[in-house]
């Protein structure tokens, strides 16, 4: 049973801007409105109840707070002097008002007096109203645990095999306002590696509350690995609910148990059965070809996300070559950049508004399925539309064609979608090279591959979006790029701004940016190269601190907000780590410590995902107030654990995916190489100055 219940009243709404500063509330700004305030009730409001029962039972491991925070969203349509009462009923018993004073600056309340033995039922409304605008049962069950567990489906095609639980997307599939999960589980993971396995890839939602809704198998002619498996999962027309898209192929099996075969009803095996085998041109190979797969159709297709049926289906982007094997894969070689499967068989997914991005909370216009394949040499990005249940072909855009051989080798391993030229339409970034909304070039800034790739506001006295990206060939980045192995530049342009490891510094694998230190106006960005962490504002060296984790590595990994303050925190394999030392939950703890959370202490420990890419499935604000949540796998792979920070705040902000740059960023979450979140507004300590 869902715990979100609410009234629906349909009243007058007042908007302001979902993309501007304005949508940030510090301690200090708001005063109520004098006149009524009622708003539009739906389930939206996301109200959440974190409780963490072991709080303090290890001195900066565990949470720390033995309160219960009670937290809902801000939307884009709530005035900007809204406040709040809450109201609160144990067992039944008549209900109390927990505050004196209307909640004004932030959307949580921290309940010192919880008692998670009994059922309590939190009630929110406009302050000074009767009418609920949202409401919460915590049960006792729920008081057991500071996650929610959900419990994963046995039912598997292979009970000897074990699935993991990898990359999860949340969204809304029924279109009833409160999200779902979306997770990829896999039997093994066949990126950068030949040979046979068995096993196929699995995706499969739930509701937040553990009910298991449907299952698609993706056949046994789509390997697993991030490489292979990508999904998006969003509302592409426009009916209120979403819909995931992703590769398909002969045997494929929906959610409604409805297959693809071939026309004799057949599920032929493209696998490769060659135990050592090689390019079919080149007679070479960085690893056996066995289990690759070089024939049979490949497709897109476009599921329904109430049952996992299949509404659309389209050929992919082709390999292709005609003709002998030796013939096609002379081609691959040619043009891919080898005949082995490795930079053929590299494809992302993702969506884009071409039309117009939402303003206001509101649609403009449909998005478009974006599809492309290849990073290493050539590659293609298509984009396609989903009308009258058919998916259209809107352009095509080729490295080889004119005009954009400058692309070549661009690709990175991940693709980021904003607006980044402020015409109110999003292009597509892909690696080192900008599409525009109508599929022309943009710019390409020569820099080359790279294996990280951060769009948003980092630098908040610049005008527009910047691009923060790290490059892996130095002889590129020198060459015909911008001279830095780490580098931030402007996102509507490709101008360099500021750079780092200037000249040749080999394979910069890894980079980040987020508003972590309190001396710097702004945004800070770091790399793998562990100079330091650098002002976005003004391109020089902050500290040559940078941020760590477990054992004392660096962290490049993902920024969240976690804790009450307007910065970010390291979110890196299981752990939530802040820059600067501050944790006022553990004043007993030394001035110098800097560790949130460690989420292994945890239901038996967590795990994260993608070898030393560290993921959690999947973290973002889907519940509650501003801050995000996030999603781990069991360390036994049977269940995934939702955590929610229960941290107070006297800050807030409107919910973080009404803003476009976030909505997209996180909507591609895990596209190729995970990337973590950003706004296209900048949240930080500057804000409180």
């Amino acid at each position: 049973m869902k715990n979100l219940f609410y009234f629906a009243i349909v009243i007058w709404m007042y908007l302001f801007t979902s993309c501007s500063d304005k949508n940030i509330t510090t301690h200090e700004e708001l005063k109520p409105d004098s006149d009524p305030v009622v708003v539009t009730v739906n389930k939206s409001r996301a109200m959440w109840v974190s409780y963490d029962p072991i709080a303090r039972s290890s001195k900066g491991h565990t949470s720390g707070y033995k309160h219960a925070l009670i937290n809902w969203r801000i939307l884009p349509t709530d005035p900007a002097g809204i406040a709040f009462d809450i109201y609160k009923s144990e067992d039944g018993s008549t209900e109390v008002k927990l505050n004196t004073e209307p909640i004004l600056n932030s959307s949580n309340w921290a309940d010192s007096q919880i008692n998670p033995n009994i059922s309590t039922v939190y009630r929110v409304t406009i302050s000074g109203k009767r009418e609920t605008l949202c409401e919460y049962n915590f049960t006792p069950e729920m008081g057991k645990t500071f996650y929610r567990a959900i419990l994963l489906n046995k039912n598997v095609p292979d009970a000897s095999l074990t699935y993991e639980a990898n990359d999860a997307q949340v969204a809304d599939l029924d279109g009833d306002g409160e999200m779902e999960i979306i997770l990829k589980r896999q039997p093994y993971d066949g990126a950068n590696q030949g040979g046979w396995h068995d096993g196929t890839t699995l995706l499969e939602a739930y509701e937040l509350d553990g009910t298991f809704l449907w299952q698609i198998d993706m056949g046994i002619n789509i390997r697993s690995g991030s490489h292979y498996t990508s999904f998006v999962v969003y509302d592409f027309d426009g009916d209120g609910k979403c819909e995931i898209a992703f590769r398909t192929s002969e045997g494929t099996r929906f959610g409604d148990g409805k297959q693809i075969t071939d026309v004799t009803g057949k599920v032929n095996d493209y696998r490769q059965k060659d135990s050592d085998g090689k390019g079919w041109y080149s007679g070479k190979s960085l690893y056996s070809t066995t289990g690759l797969i070089f024939d049979g159709p490949e497709y897109i297709s476009v599921v329904n996300g109430v049952n996992g049926s299949e509404m659309a289906r389209t050929n992919n982007i082709p390999r292709g070559g005609t003709g002998s094997n030796y013939e096609r894969a002379k081609f691959w070689f040619d043009y891919w950049g080898d005949d082995y499967g490795n930079r053929m068989d590299r494809f992302f997914i993702g969506v884009a508004y071409l039309d117009a991005i939402p303003e206001n909370g509101i649609r403009k216009a449909n998005p478009s399925l974006i599809i492309t394949r290849g990073i290493y040499k050539n590659w293609q990005v298509w984009a396609l539309d989903l009308k009258g249940g058919n998916l259209n072909i809107r352009w095509k855009f080729d490295t080889k064609e004119t005009g954009n051989i400058a692309c070549v080798a661009m690709g990175s391993h991940s693709f980021r979608v904003a607006d980044l030229n402020g015409d109110h339409k999003d292009e597509i970034l892909y690696g080192s090279a900008a599409i525009s909304s109508g599929g022309k070039l943009l710019y390409c800034t020569g820099n080359g591959h790279g294996d990280a790739l951060h769009v948003g506001k980092f630098a908040p006295n610049r005008s527009g979006l910047q691009v923060v990206a790290c490059f892996e060939e130095e002889d590129t980045y020198t060459g015909t790029g911008h001279g830095y192995a780490c580098e931030m530049f402007d996102a509507a342009t490709g101008q360099h701004l500021f750079g780092h490891g200037a000249g040749k510094n080999g394979d910069v694998g890894r980079c980040l940016v987020a508003d972590i230190a309190s001396d710097s106006p702004g945004c800070e960005y770091w790399s793998s190269l562990g100079t330091g962490i650098y002002s976005c504002e003004t391109g020089t060296l902050v500290s040559t601190v940078l941020p760590t984790y477990k054992g004392g590595g660096n962290s490049y990994n993902n920024a969240i907000f976690w804790t009450g303050v307007l910065t970010r925190q390291m979110l890196d394999d299981v752990m939530i780590q802040s820059y600067e030392p501050s944790a006022p939950w553990y004043p007993e703890l030394s001035a110098s410590w800097t560790r949130v959370l460690t989420l292994s202490y945890y239901g038996g420990g967590v795990s994260s995902n993608n070898g030393t890419k560290s993921n959690p499935c999947y973290y973002g604000d889907f519940l509650g107030d501003y801050r995000e949540e996030v999603i781990y796998r069991s360390k036994d792979n049977a269940s995934i654990y939702l955590f929610s920070t229960n941290h107070p705040t006297e800050h807030r902000l409107v919910h973080l995916m009404e803003d476009h740059t976030y909505d997209m960023s996180q909507a591609m979450q895990n596209v190729g190489y995970n990337q973590p979140t950003h706004l296209g507004y900048y949240v930080g300590l500057a804000l409180n100055e």
